[in-house]
């Protein structure tokens, strides 16, 4: 379950890079920030969210475990200032903070609990 989540999570991330750098607005429908800077922080996690569906099991839970981590840190940021702190130029929105605290727990999730409980 870790590898295709992994592989989903970096696509999403591709997708939403790829259109930071191609529109010329700074959110999607109004919904979700696509700036620039945003993302340029989101292409090493969506490299190694890949590596990580590639990877062994245990590899790809540390970097969903990371991942998690990094858009929980980006959405408390964003929840203090909505510029977290001048790292972004344009505002995250509410929707930006939903979707990384949801994210970001579900990466935890995948990264420190799945597949435990099964045996080999």
């Amino acid at each position: 379950m870790e590898k295709p989540m992994s592989s989903t999570l970096s696509l999403l991330l591709w997708v939403l890079a790829f259109l930071g750098f191609i529109k010329k607005k700074k959110h999607v429908a109004g919904l979700m920030n696509i700036d620039t800077s945003h993302s340029i922080i989101r292409l090493p996690i969506a490299s190694l969210l890949l590596l990580g569906s590639k990877s062994d099991v245990k590899t790809a839970r540390n970097i969903l475990l990371g991942s998690g981590l990094i858009y929980v840190l980006i959405g408390t940021a964003g929840t203090i200032n909505r510029k977290a702190f001048g790292l972004l130029p344009s505002k995250l929105t509410g929707f930006d903070l939903v979707y990384h605290f949801v994210v970001g727990a579900a990466a935890i999730y995948m990264g420190t609990r799945s597949g435990r409980m099964l045996k080999p």
